[in-house]
């Protein structure tokens, strides 16, 4: 693997911890071989992945929202770990934090799939982490499972860290779904489900349509938008700013990348009713951003009959052998369609008097919530 002490770029800052180096590079474009080619062969959640950081950098620096910062960390057989940040401004505080700022559901770094590194040696190398950041007020992580396909998460070791408010929620995909929904679905949504079903078809024959690429994914793109801009509307809700609307379009109609970018379509007849943005990795699809059509369309829970139909094609696409991530945020439907529920845990750590005050106020406020469970058992 390419050794990048050798690209680290003017701008770089490098500290060195036994035999590895940890480095700050401000510019993602140079590492994009290597990025890729660890993203590949490594561990990481969809989030860090090249194809969704570097626009979601474009896109923040064209906006003036945020700069990207990039810590690898590398030894002699080359660079094990990639850490996507970025510096930004929040209520009079310097913040850095993931490249996330609300777009990015969970966190992590890019890990060689063995970085050669115990717990011990990777407490090190985050002390090390915190030397090359620039100034701040506050670090703040966020959205982090315990683990990243199967090991644990290093940036758990990063500061205090609790769990989050909201949770994340996903179904294993082990059976058929009109065996498995038996078992796990409330039992009055599936029968909600079938009647609405029926009622909607007397309109047009459903259909489920999945745009991956070509010249199919920017006219998707642009009904999922539409769709979302009218539900928007209806609830009386400012639209997405542009620079997360571009950043969406960017992603899923860069005829370039390599991250498996999906947009699925429910129609009745030709009209489309519900659509959802997906990522998907191995086996794992996350649905990031899910809509519905508005107005005379409502009442048949479109996007209920959507999820549902996609569920029905992701065991058979899987094998009966994935997973189908609802992705964060703890909507009723979710628990309804029988997804357990997993903690997702946040550190803040103070690097001035204004960041300790902030952190203060965080730590009280963390306090009072409930203690986090592994799961819960995926019923109301």
């Amino acid at each position: 693997m390419k050794d990048l002490r050798e690209e680290a770029g003017p701008e770089a800052k490098t500290v060195r911890v036994g035999s590895r180096t940890v480095t700050l590079h401000r510019d993602w474009k140079p590492l994009e071989i290597v990025w890729r080619e660890l993203e590949e062969t490594g561990r990481c959640t969809v989030f860090q992945c090249y194809d969704w950081v570097a626009p979601w950098y474009e896109n923040t620096l064209k906006h003036k929202v945020a700069r990207p910062l990039i810590v690898t960390v590398a030894d002699q057989g080359g660079v094990v770990w990639i850490l996507p940040l970025c510096q930004y401004r929040r209520m009079g505080l310097r913040f850095i934090s993931l490249a996330d700022l609300g777009v990015s559901d969970y966190a992590g770094p890019i890990m060689a799939r063995d970085d050669r590194m115990s717990p011990a040696e990777q407490a090190e190398v985050l002390l090390a982490v915190r030397k090359v950041l620039p100034g701040c007020d506050m670090v703040h992580f966020q959205k982090m499972h315990a683990e990243i396909e199967g090991k644990a998460n290093p940036l758990l070791q990063f500061g205090h860290v609790v769990a989050m408010k909201e949770r994340c929620y996903g179904i294993e995909v082990t059976r058929p779904w009109g065996e498995l929904s038996k078992d796990i679905m409330q039992s009055r949504l599936r029968s909600t489900i079938r009647q609405q079903r029926k009622k909607i078809q007397a309109l047009g024959p459903l259909s489920l349509e999945h745009h991956a690429d070509g010249g199919a994914i920017t006219p998707a793109m642009n009904v999922l938008w539409e769709m979302r801009r009218g539900r928007f509307n209806r609830i009386n809700r400012a639209d997405t700013p542009e620079v997360w609307r571009s950043f969406y379009y960017d992603v899923a109609c860069n005829p370039a990348r390599k991250l498996d970018v999906s947009i699925t379509i429910l129609r009745v007849g030709d009209t489309p009713v519900a659509c959802s943005y997906g990522l998907s990795r191995g086996r794992n699809y996350l649905s990031v951003m899910p809509t519905f059509a508005v107005g005379d369309w409502e009442g048949y829970r479109p996007g209920m009959l959507m999820f549902d139909a996609m569920l029905e094609a992701f065991g058979q696409r899987t094998g009966f052998d994935g997973f189908f991530d609802f992705t964060i945020g703890d909507e009723p439907y979710k628990q309804r369609f029988g997804a357990k529920g997993r903690p997702l845990m946040e550190c803040m750590e103070p690097r001035s008097l204004l960041g300790l005050l902030a952190y203060v106020y965080w730590r009280f406020k963390a306090s009072r919530r409930p203690k986090a469970e592994a799961e819960d058992d995926g019923t109301e």
